[in-house]
């Protein structure tokens, strides 16, 4: 009795051991996560397209080394205040560093980073949060000059010469900036969103998220009209049922990533969304319950990066796989036991794309010899017969379709396809030996 006992006692401590491993790969701590910089009293983040964090301290700017890592490398410094935001423009290679309600704006070249120099400071506009709605237009959530609330303004960012490492961004005159949405009275700030055709907006106060169409943000810009926040905005779930710091980015497969916390001095977390239904599909709470967080999402790496009293927990919401290093050789005939590269081809691809092929008629996913299924290049080893089919990549946020059919023959080529290349050859040699016998003629 005594053995079976301790038999089943140590079954259920290896499944706990298994589940307690599970969790553990799930959620990383980041002890040495870059600290507040002295007269500072966060940080703030914003993810890189090597599915890494760059992250500003208050004065130095820092880049995670590796994505999941938790070592970081200085890559500038001197840029001083209490970080609002970055925003990541969207080929990458430029950042906007937003100070707050101080208002400076500052502009870090991702490609060749410098220090602080006074040409860094782009603007000066009391804000809570910013991101790039376009390559030109930077969309801020700014200060009310009464602080009673918050209004949605966009910035022009024109430059005088691209070939420069260093942008100069124009700042309209006070009277040329447009008021592009009214929040509701006395509300405050929260982040903003972009994810294909929309923004998402959260009113901090009432925690109500709205989405309004990228196109009309912009024609409100160029018509200088304003929108109305509940007559042209979308509303999303029910308000009061989201955490207060707003939208800080939608994942992979579409959810909404809220951080923040239940109000001043209340428990908090991250929750992931349905932007469609409004519900909380996913709740993260890696701290504990401990109290208000900041989060940052990677679609790259699918990671999460967490901050709650300036503890840093690296949440990793699913495993990425290696995408495959292929050769597409743009044919759709192959012989059985060859391995076949599916590429995209021949159209634009937009950047940030997601990518997610499929099988016509078949699941792929749970077959072990086919690799890259959320990559570009979707690669099938050992190709076999039942291969054979329509395969169909979803790409530029699942807008786009690209078709591919493939057909694996068991043997070698046909009969008629070599019959056909002694053909080819017969000609190209009959056409040498007769230029040849021309030219001895002629001599």
């Amino acid at each position: 009795m005594f053995y079976r006992i301790s038999f089943y006692a140590l079954f259920i401590f290896c499944i706990f051991l298994s589940i307690s491993e599970t969790i553990a790969e799930a959620i990383i701590p980041l002890p040495n996560i870059p600290q507040p910089a002295e007269g500072s009293y966060f940080v703030t983040s914003a993810p890189l397209s090597d599915g890494t964090f760059l992250i500003w301290n208050g004065n130095q700017v820092y880049k995670q080394n590796a994505p999941q890592a938790d070592t970081y490398t200085l890559i500038a410094e001197g840029y001083l205040g209490d970080p609002g935001f970055i925003a990541i423009r969207p080929d990458g290679q430029k950042a906007i560093l937003g100070q707050g309600y101080m208002g400076d704006l500052y502009l870090l070249d991702l490609i060749n980073p410098q220090n602080f120099t006074p040409s860094s400071i782009i603007a000066n506009i009391s804000h809570y949060y910013g991101i790039f709605l376009t390559s030109d237009l930077l969309l801020l959530d700014i200060t009310k000059p009464d602080f009673s609330g918050s209004e949605i303004h966009i910035l022009s960012v024109s430059t005088k010469n691209r070939d420069q490492t260093q942008f100069v961004l124009s700042k309209p005159a006070k009277k040329e900036k447009d008021m592009v949405i009214d929040k509701p009275p006395y509300a405050y700030a929260a982040t903003l969103a972009k994810n294909g055709d929309w923004v998402y907006i959260m009113d901090g106060n009432t925690r109500e998220i709205r989405k309004f169409l990228i196109t009309s943000l912009i024609n409100a810009y160029n018509s200088h009209t304003t929108l109305d926040w509940e007559n042209d905005g979308i509303l999303v779930g029910s308000p009061g049922m989201y955490f207060t710091g707003g939208i800080s980015g939608i994942s992979v497969d579409n959810l909404l990533i809220i951080s923040g916390s239940e109000g001043f001095m209340l428990p908090g977390g991250i929750q992931e969304v349905n932007p469609l239904t409004g519900e909380i599909v996913q709740i993260w709470d890696p701290a504990n319950n401990q109290g208000y967080y900041s989060a940052f999402y990677n679609p790259i790496s699918d990671t999460i990066l967490a901050i709650v009293y300036n503890s840093g927990y690296l949440i990793i919401r699913s495993e990425q796989e290696s995408c495959p290093d292929c050769i597409s050789q743009r044919k759709s005939i192959y012989c059985a036991g060859s391995d076949i590269c599916l590429d995209i081809t021949g159209v634009e691809i937009p950047e940030d794309s997601h990518f997610s092929w499929s099988k016509v008629n078949a699941d792929i996913s749970t077959n072990p010899r086919i690799s890259g299924i959320n990559c570009r290049k979707l690669l099938i080893r050992n190709a076999q017969p039942e291969d054979s089919g329509v395969y169909v990549c979803n790409y530029g946020n699942e807008k786009a379709l690209y078709t591919v059919y493939v057909n694996v023959k068991e043997g070698t080529l046909p009969v008629s396809n070599y019959v056909m290349l002694i053909s080819v050859i017969s000609l190209l040699m009959g056409f040498a030996v007769f230029r040849l016998m021309k030219t001895t003629m002629v001599r």
